[in-house]
């Protein structure tokens, strides 16, 4: 790192190596000269000093750690200006950056992740509360001392929401491994949530060695937080309590009301993982430790039974001895968690489930979605499973529709054949002909869905699995039509009325309406051979306007 000049002062301090570089500014070690304690003091960029904004900004970070007093947030102790540079003076943390951790390490214990995840929780539960969002929660924002306790640091984009907001609505802001979605469109509002997002994209991080999503350039990385499902932490690291995977997932939800509610929340789900963990730990040795005094007790049967044959006098019945009275016990121990998990467990499960899968809300989908994953994966065998599944189905679905959707407002080619003729089959759905959409939604379906008496290849199966969800899209599609044609199959009366309606449009002078109306028959149709005087007739009339 370059060495300031030697003595260089700044207010009262006396600056000594460069220890950080942020977006506005510079921070130094640096010596209070009234009591000789050191210090970081942050300072504005000399090439921004005449940036209006930037100072703005720079005064904002500073009002903004004047609100914070947290043990896991760093500590502002004053700020000033000499002559043109402005600068604050906040605790001087010596330990480095989890940024720094996590490259000499590659990735930390789920028991590490744990207590960082829950202190960085604590210090967004104490800055939410105070009205403000960081916006910019990663590694290397994440100071560390030498007791392993964590800081938040760099306010310098976070939001004030009870202030005026310097940033021009729809600008994105942040860094992109750990960006939101409403960061990147900036269509909803960025709040508390906003920074919970970012939390699972580190705890991630801590958890794998890597953020969720990688990609050889920015926008492609940008599409992945908009449009991708993240990985599952357990393809990376399977040594991850189910559980702690589960909060992951909901972390990275791509609607924010998807996510945890806040960040005590995040605390309280943290805690009920290590609780989880530590009963599951005591019932795996408590099963170890009753087998290994049954085989103790036969060790002491045997004993017993050599001294028998030097004795004389009536036998202990069996049901008496202690070989037999351990072996029962563990018998009905083991019994009776078998009991609990799948009956009593699995009810409540199916219960809560049950209810939140009932709504029209997918939000509600969300919010129940981790006990769904439990009850198929806990009881693959139990009398829910096929409900539990298409529940599942029913929230590929939507997040399905939800991508396409969002990638055709983007502009973004279809990824696969399948979404092709989805876009296909709902253009004509969206024009109005449900009678040729349902044609291409079954097509879709039929074609994209395997064979299950036919043998495939590997390449096959993997190109059907990336096409399944579209297909189970465009087969509700297609049951929804249905339901409303009845027996409605006539097109070409469809495109007769529409062109009716157009030219009824341009007598009453709505001809951007009609215009419209006519050139989608023209698209739609121009090329199938039946509809030939139908769509001659649309351009005859396309002319005169």
């Amino acid at each position: 790192m370059s060495q300031p000049t030697p003595q260089r002062r700044i207010g009262p301090f006396v600056l000594a190596e460069e220890i950080g570089v942020g977006g506005m500014g510079v921070v130094y070690r640096a010596t209070y000269e009234k009591d000789g304690s050191e210090m970081a003091v942050k300072v504005l960029a000399p090439d921004l000093v005449a940036d209006p904004k930037v100072e703005k900004r720079f005064i904002r970070e500073t009002d903004i750690l004047k609100k914070l007093r947290h043990p896991n947030i760093i500590r502002l102790f004053g700020a000033g200006s000499s002559k043109t540079q402005r600068f604050y003076a906040m605790e001087l943390i010596e330990g480095g950056t989890l940024d720094t951790v996590l490259r000499e390490q590659g990735k930390l214990t789920w028991e590490q992740a744990i207590d960082y995840a829950m202190q960085i929780a604590k210090a967004l539960e104490h800055a939410h509360n105070a009205g403000i969002v960081h916006r910019d929660l990663k590694p290397g924002n994440l100071l560390i001392d030498q007791d392993g306790v964590l800081k938040l640091s760099d306010f310098g984009i976070a939001r004030d929401t009870q202030a005026t907001a310097l940033t021009q609505a729809g600008k994105t802001v942040g860094t992109m491994n750990y960006m939101a979605p409403e960061q990147i469109t900036g269509k909803d509002p960025v709040t508390g949530r906003t920074d919970l997002y970012a939390l699972g994209c580190v705890l991630f991080q801590m958890l794998t060695g890597r953020p969720p999503f990688q990609a050889e350039n920015q926008a492609e990385l940008l599409f992945k937080h908009l449009d991708d499902v993240p990985p599952s932490v357990h393809d990376f690291n399977p040594d991850v309590p189910i559980w702690l995977g589960n909060l992951i997932n909901d972390l990275l939800a791509k609607d924010p009301a998807d996510r945890p509610h806040d960040a005590l929340a995040v605390q309280v789900i943290l805690d009920d993982v290590k609780e989880r963990v530590k009963k599951k730990q005591a019932q795996q040795a408590a099963t170890a430790g009753g087998e290994m005094t049954v085989a103790g007790a036969t060790v002491l049967a045997n004993k017993q039974k050599k001294k028998r044959k030097k004795t004389t006098g009536p036998a202990t019945p069996f049901f008496e001895q202690t070989w037999f009275l351990v072996s029962a016990l563990v018998l009905l121990l083991v019994g009776a968690f078998v009991y609990f998990r799948y009956t009593v467990s699995e009810g409540r499960l199916y219960a809560r489930v049950s209810r939140g899968m009932a709504s029209a809300t997918p939000g509600d989908w969300a919010v129940v979605e981790s006990d769904l994953r439990r009850l198929v994966d806990w009881y693959p065998e139990g009398p829910h499973i096929e409900e539990a599944k298409l529940w599942q189905d029913q929230i590929v679905m939507h997040r399905e529709k939800q991508r396409i959707h969002t990638s055709v407002r983007f502009g973004r080619e279809p990824r696969n054949e399948a979404e092709r003729s989805y876009r296909e089959a709902f253009k004509y759905e969206e024009f109005g002909d449900r009678i040729t959409a349902l044609e291409y939604y079954d097509a879709l379906y039929e074609l994209w869905t395997p064979d299950p008496t036919a043998t495939y290849t590997e390449k096959e199966l993997k190109r059907y699995e990336a096409a399944r969800p579209t297909a189970l899209l465009a087969k509700s599609k297609a049951e929804t039509i249905r339901a409303i044609l009845g027996e409605a199959t006539d097109r070409v009366t469809f495109i007769r009325e529409r062109i009716d309606s157009a030219e009824a449009q341009i007598a009453e002078g709505s001809t951007l309406e009609a215009k419209s109306t006519l050139e989608s028959v023209v698209t739609l149709y121009g090329r199938l051979e039946e509809f030939k005087p139908l769509v001659r007739r649309a351009r005859e009339l396309l002319e005169e306007l």
